[in-house]
């Protein structure tokens, strides 16, 4: 064999090598990347899932049940009140509230407040999930996008539903919103975005990202 065959083989095994390479290193880099672009996707979804969540305890602690539509869920975030007590006045010291109450030192009132300005403008019990404080400030953008499924190009949005149970024949109520895979990572990896599908489904998990059940009288969240 002449030196020029012998260089030209030599070349093609380093090219071959350099091909393999490139391709092992992909189907590395590949699942990595996918799980950072699915850990961001849903990441976003849970903050809207966490102040879906908010919205729905807050009105089912003032108004007994929970909001069956995200379009009413919309209508009372832009147009609702929710009621609060405030106490009024200060309770000494040497007191206990109650005391305070009685002696008419202090008092309780009740106030109502728009929902959205109460829940999501405001530091109180009634969201502690709230993300960073800019999310919201923009009212109108805020509550456009908050069904919206985030990174999804298609027009997808977050399925919400709200119920009874029969719990011991007492009518409980109940809510549900969820995304499922499908939807959260479209456009990515088609073989992994299975694989979770798969993976989710031999737990007997659900599928997707979500909070609340339509069988069960919880309020957690899948990823919780």
């Amino acid at each position: 064999m002449n030196n020029s065959a012998r260089i030209g083989i030599q070349v093609g095994l380093i090219a071959v090598a350099i091909v393999l390479g490139v391709m092992i290193y992909r189907s590395i880099m590949q699942p990595v990347r996918f799980d950072k672009e699915k850990g961001m996707r849903t990441a976003a979804l849970v903050q809207q899932m966490k102040d879906i969540r908010a919205v729905q305890q807050a009105y089912k602690g003032a108004y007994g049940s929970y909001i069956n539509t995200p379009d009413s869920l919309i209508l009372f975030l832009e147009s609702g009140t929710i009621p609060y007590v405030k106490m009024i006045g200060t309770v000494p010291d040497t007191l206990t509230e109650e005391q305070a109450i009685e002696m008419g030192i202090v008092s309780r009132e009740t106030f109502t407040e728009n929902a959205y300005d109460y829940l999501f403008l405001q530091a109180n019990d009634q969201n502690k999930d709230r993300g960073n404080a800019s999310r919201y400030q923009n009212k109108s953008e805020f509550l456009k996008n908050l069904f919206k499924v985030p990174f999804n190009t298609s027009g997808k949005t977050i399925d919400m539903e709200a119920g009874y149970i029969d719990k011991s024949g007492y009518k409980v109520p109940v809510f549900e919103a969820k995304v499922p895979f499908e939807d959260l990572l479209e456009g990515m990896d088609n073989n992994l975005l299975r694989n979770e599908i798969i993976n989710a489904e031999a737990y007997h998990k659900y599928p997707g990202v979500k909070v609340g059940s339509m069988e069960e009288a919880i309020t957690e969240g899948n990823w919780e």
